[in-house]
């Protein structure tokens, strides 16, 4: 009998620490103003340091006039960067709670269920057996910021590893934060995977982009708000701005270059013609911004054991359709569904099931337990990974 009970409580020796990788939009984002014009009048021109995102109530009409002027970027020379007058820095780096929810007033939950459950385990401690590695999403590779990110999460992991007595580490990721592993994985060599690394575990990972963005590029924005309470259409203006949407666009050969992404009476757009798209719907460095990001991802083998996690057979973009001319690119069009999580389709999320290295896929069926964001508040998914931390001692 007490063999039995040491089997379902993990021994404190053998429980590994956790490094969690968000997705877009979950990371803490803090800014400092110090500017030489208002873009409004009641906006602020300079601040100490405060919440960029998120706020939810900076999303609302006449202040998200001010929040969008300091959270997009500019373009110059082939760089993203902030726009002159606005520093940011991302909140919360190395903690254990700072990615429990996406917002400051805590309405929209992330990995606080998956947090609890981690430190609720024998012998875990806050700050060292759970650990969070935000990042600012607006960014993507090749930027410098993404490389700094990169270093300040390979010191991360060694830092934890030793903290914890040399104990590998297993990652987790969701999202956005899926694409942002495997290419950071493929700048460490396979000797510091094999030391540090015990493995990685990837929840609705985006590996090939998600058809959606081209809606989020065209027409929507990445807030999805009525436009009496924010205006659709600055969130859109504002999208075109971030590199990472561009980072997210579906990629070539997960999609063909002539597969149908949007369809208006005059005109088919597909990748082969993407730079075109941009240029139709008033973007013109649309084509240097895309060039910028395009080969930047790396979604090959990532050299370590993986457990794949995802939604399957709910409703998801597959393409648009505009009925009307006048209403490009202005209006919402139609969307055409295929199979996904409701925002990444399944043949981006099923990249890592093709992998040498992954040892376990586990889908889940229908919104309630599989649609994007819930995967990593799904029971089933926060029990796989305790069992996974604790794996020395139980089969999964």
């Amino acid at each position: 009998m007490i063999w039995v009970v040491l089997l379902l409580v993990a021994p404190v020796e053998s429980l590994k620490p956790v490094i969690l990788v968000p997705g877009a939009l979950a990371s803490k984002i803090e800014a400092k103003l110090n500017k030489s014009e208002r873009s409004h009048f009641y906006c602020s021109k300079t601040s100490d340091w405060y919440t960029l995102w998120l706020k939810l109530e900076s999303l609302l009409s006449p202040a998200v006039n001010c929040w969008a002027d300091n959270f997009k970027m500019e373009f110059k020379e082939g760089v993203f960067s902030n726009t002159p007058g606005v520093e940011t820095r991302v909140a919360g780096f190395g903690e254990s709670r700072s990615l429990d929810y996406v917002d400051d007033g805590h309405h929209i939950v992330y990995y606080k269920d998956l947090v609890d459950s981690i430190l609720s385990q024998p012998g875990a401690e806050e700050g060292v057996t759970v650990r969070a590695a935000p990042y600012d999403f607006r960014y993507s590779p090749p930027s410098k910021e993404s490389q700094l990110y990169f270093d300040r999460l390979k010191k991360l992991v060694e830092d934890t590893y030793k903290t914890n007595g040399n104990k590998k580490v297993v990652l987790v990721s969701h999202s956005l934060g899926g694409l942002t592993i495997s290419t950071f994985l493929h700048t460490v060599s396979q000797q510091w995977k094999d030391t540090y690394v015990h493995a990685w575990v990837s929840a609705a990972g985006v590996f090939g982009g998600a058809v959606k963005e081209i809606k989020v590029m065209v027409s929507h924005g990445i807030v999805n708000l009525p436009d009496f309470i924010s205006n659709r259409l600055l969130h859109r203006d504002l999208a075109r701005k971030i590199m990472g949407n561009y980072f997210m666009l579906p990629r070539y050969p997960i999609w063909g270059k002539d597969e149908l992404l949007l369809q208006t009476p005059k005109s088919n757009y597909s990748l082969s013609n993407l730079d075109q798209l941009f240029l139709d719907m008033g973007v013109t460095d649309g084509p240097d911004k895309w060039a910028t990001v395009r080969d930047a991802s790396y979604t090959g083998d990532p050299g370590l054991k993986t457990y794949c996690f995802n939604g399957k057979d709910i409703p998801t973009s597959a393409s648009f359709h505009y009925k009307n001319q006048a209403d490009f690119p202005d209006q919402v069009p139609e969307t055409i569904f295929g199979d996904g999580d409701g925002t990444v389709p399944a043949r981006s999320l099923h990249m890592c099931h093709k992998w040498n290295s992954t040892v376990k896929v586990t889908e889940y069926s229908g919104p309630d337990t599989g649609e994007h964001d819930k995967v990593i508040q799904n029971q089933d998914f926060i029990k796989n990974v305790i069992q996974i931390i604790s794996e020395d001692n139980m089969n999964i």
